[in-house]
Order: structure tokens, then sequence, then C-alpha cells
């Protein structure tokens, strides 16, 4: 038997033997997810501190999918309950990090392909119809949007793998684009010119694109009218076919 077996089944024990006066809490010997039976004889009360102590032992008990739903117990038990005082220890750092990528491991590998409960299904028709007027007109209030903004804040993404970005632009050309072989109107231009007429970005604004292109070099193309080499952002504009040179 090994210390882990051996400390709950102390716990376990000690619970049966006495009589709890105050606040408790029902625990399953062998939790309900493993198999156990909501009887009295696979139930003891236990303090809260006992009741996260036996928790965080069944962890060490267990091994594969097992484990992984005795994770899930446990981070479910440090969730905020008004019905129920949980015990609100200090796990480390440590042991929290070690716990979290541990489930996220075991999540994904269980939810993936067939594990997924939609593998294999598609939305009917009527269905989608339903998710569309449910979302139609969907606004995130001023709170949640504040709330998002703070979450990205000061958050940098991983660079694009140039592979990914290739097939992104891939599935977006020619007819695959949204806008392949259409024009916008004359009322869309129009709405389009109104919304951007007078629109001015923030100083803030200003000062991030300045702070992301200094000190970096623009790449130069040679215009064969001029003979000058000129940045590729104004090129198009202002030379090549456009160039003064040219319509001399």
């Amino acid at each position: 038997m090994n210390k882990y077996k051996k400390w709950y089944e102390q716990i376990v024990q000690r619970a049966k033997d006495r009589v709890l006066n105050g606040y408790y809490e029902r625990h399953h010997i062998l939790p309900r997810s493993l198999g156990g039976l909501d009887i009295s004889e696979n139930i003891v009360c236990l303090t809260a501190r006992e009741h996260f102590i036996c928790h965080w032992l069944l962890i060490k008990l267990t091994s594969g999918q097992d484990r992984y739903k005795m994770i899930n117990a446990l981070r479910m038990m440090r969730a905020k309950n008004p019905n129920q005082q949980r015990y609100e220890t200090n796990i480390t750092s440590r042991v929290y990090e070690s716990l979290k990528e541990e489930y996220a491991t075991l999540q994904s590998k269980i939810r993936r392909g067939k594990g997924n409960g939609f593998y294999g299904k598609t939305h009917t028709e009527e269905a989608r119809h339903a998710i569309s007027e449910k979302n139609t007109g969907n606004k995130l209030t001023k709170e949640q949007i504040e709330k998002v903004r703070m979450a990205k804040k000061g958050v940098k993404r991983d660079p694009f793998n140039p592979e990914w970005l290739e097939k992104i632009a891939e599935s977006n050309r020619g007819e695959n684009n949204g806008m392949y072989g259409k024009n916008h109107s004359v009322d869309a231009k129009s709405k389009m010119r109104d919304k951007a007429l007078g629109r001015k970005q923030s100083e803030e604004t200003i000062r991030k694109k300045a702070d992301a292109v200094r000190g970096s070099k623009r790449e130069k193309k040679l215009c064969p009218h001029c003979d000058q080499m000129i940045a590729v952002n104004t090129y198009t504009r202002w030379h090549g076919d456009n160039c003064k040179q040219n319509h001399r």
C-alpha cells in the first residue's frame, strides 16, 4: 500500500467512527465518476479541509482518464459556491501549474476525434437558422468590451507561421474570395466614404504605429521612368505607370 492510499483510508475510517457537529460535506469514498454508488455505505461526512485533501489524494491514486476525472473534480472544488464552505487553502504555483497543464493535455486527448460530442455531425438548416436568429443584433455591452480589452492588454501573440499564412492567403484567392467578380455599388462606396471622412486616429494609436516602424527600413523599388529608388508603399501611386516622367 502506498502512502497516498494509506492516508486516504485513514481519513475515511476516522470519518466513519465519528459524528460531525456543524458544517460538513458528503464525500463518495469511491467517486461516482469512477463507478461508485450513491449509497450510504459509500458516503462519509468530512470537513471542508478533509474533503479537499481526499480529492487531492485521489489524483495521486489514479491514472489515465480516471486521473483526468479526479483533476477535474479538484478543479471544481476550487470554484466559488455560495452553498458550500470550500476549503480556502493556498495551492503552490508549481502544483497549480502542473495540474492545469495535465488537465488541459488530457482534456485535449479525450475531446479529440470520436471523443468530441459533435464528431461526424452537422447542424441542420433549421438549427443553423435558429442560431443565426438568436445572434442577429447581439452586441457586447461596454463592460464586456472593456473586459475583453483588458484580457488582451499586454499580451503578445506569437508570430504567425509563414506556411499557415500562405494557406490562409491561398484560401482567399480567386473564386474563394467573397468579393471575387463583384464591385461595391455607388451607394456602398458613398457610405464607406462618409464613415471614414473626418476620422482621426488617437495620439496613442499614432504613437504605437510610429514605434512599430521606427528603425525599420522600408523595401524600395526602382522606377524605370525617373530612375529613383522608391518605397514600395508609395510606388504604385506616384511611380511606375503613374510616374510624371512617363507622361512627358
